[in-house]
């Protein structure tokens, strides 16, 4: 290897790859970096000399160099008393022009000199981060859908199961099948727009933007909630105008209301009002659905908010406090939106459905 460090056709040899390479001694003190290095990662042999320099500007925040160099400590001694040296690492990497770039770093020990190599991986971890989101995205779909099923499905098979003893008249049996019917048509629209909007390979959720005049889109549901809200005695009051719309998809908007309105019918107080107001600006929209129920607490405002709180209640698809509120959170900042909460014990509770000016959100 030394010889090899002498020569000058090794150098030229190495400036053909195409990949970066360091060549360093073993007190870390780098002896070479070939022209792939210095055209794709930017930095000269006199900008960093040796390994602490490299620490210090390629990962210039100091709790991500810590973890770095923890973790490479750790790889090192475990190839302590092997015959293999190779070490490597996916590390993402500051650049001399200030960008960040992923790395797959890998160094290997070749007599008393070290070879590091440096594989772009920049575009597959683009890739990795995309399929990621993609799936994140479907798993929370799929949770909400479930949980969201779950009501109408139970309030059918009650009916099936118990039938025969109800001894309805004509007129109620009637009333019961056409409740029936809307439910069973809003699980066949939930099911449908999700298989619409879902691509060809089944890897992605294609969002369907449109006109979404929000006067007719909340008057829906007045008829499907009649009979819980007759029980309950409550209310809708919309204090919307016919002109109103967004242009937004309406499968979203539908997944997140109808979460925030369940939430509002079930801690509304009897013969109590649920309040559905719009308001806009010039780069932003918000929809407000507001209760006089009791409540929440500042703890149950950041179990719901919170991204920790999300992930432990995604696991659980049951009808427990938050769990549609949560994944109406999430769904919602997967599409340029926030929901915020505004709420003190006693005093009732306002979801603020807040839709950010992008792509032309709002319409005028």
């Amino acid at each position: 290897m030394q010889k090899l460090i002498k020569s000058s056709d090794f150098f030229k040899t190495i400036d053909l790859v195409i990949t970066p390479i360091i060549l360093a001694n073993e007190k870390n003190a780098h002896l070479y970096f070939n022209k792939a290095f210095t055209s794709q990662i930017g930095y000269t042999i006199e900008q960093m000399p040796d390994k602490l320099a490299w620490l210090e500007k390629a990962y210039p925040d100091e709790k991500y160099k810590q973890a770095i160099i923890e973790n490479w400590d750790m790889c090192l001694q475990a190839t302590q008393g092997s015959i293999d040296t190779h070490v490597n690492m996916v590390v993402k990497v500051c650049c001399a022009d200030g960008s960040f770039k992923w790395f797959d770093i890998h160094e290997k020990t070749i007599g008393e000199n070290k070879v590091i190599t440096f594989l772009d991986v920049d575009d597959l971890r683009d890739s990795y981060d995309d399929l990621t989101d993609a799936l994140k995205q479907k798993d929370i779909l799929l949770s909400i859908i479930a949980h969201d099923v779950r009501s109408p499905l139970s309030n059918i098979k009650q009916i099936v199961n118990n039938y025969k003893s109800m001894d309805l008249s004509v007129q109620e049996t009637e009333e019961i099948f056409f409740s029936m019917g809307i439910q069973i048509d809003y699980i066949f629209n939930i099911i449908n727009s999700l298989l619409v909007r879902t691509s060809f390979n089944r890897s992605s959720f294609k969002e369907k933007r449109e006109q979404i005049y929000l006067l007719a889109f909340f008057n829906k549901y007045g008829e499907y909630y009649k009979e819980l809200m007759a029980k309950q005695g409550v209310d809708f009051v919309f204090e919307l105008r016919e002109e109103d719309k967004i242009e937004f998809d309406s499968f979203i908007l539908d997944i997140i209301c109808r979460n925030l309105i369940d939430n509002a019918i079930k801690y509304s107080p009897e013969n109590g009002k649920i309040y559905i107001s719009f308001y806009k600006n010039d780069d932003s929209a918000e929809l407000v659905i507001r209760d006089v129920g009791p409540g929440m607490s500042e703890t149950q405002k950041a179990r719901i908010l919170s991204n920790k709180s999300s992930r432990r209640l995604k696991k659980q698809i049951t009808d427990s406090f938050g769990l549609g509120l949560v994944m109406a959170k999430e769904i919602l900042e997967k599409h340029n939106g926030m929901l915020s909460i505004d709420s003190e014990l006693g005093k009732g509770t306002s979801f603020v459905i807040n839709l950010r000016n992008t792509n032309s959100i709002l319409i005028e």
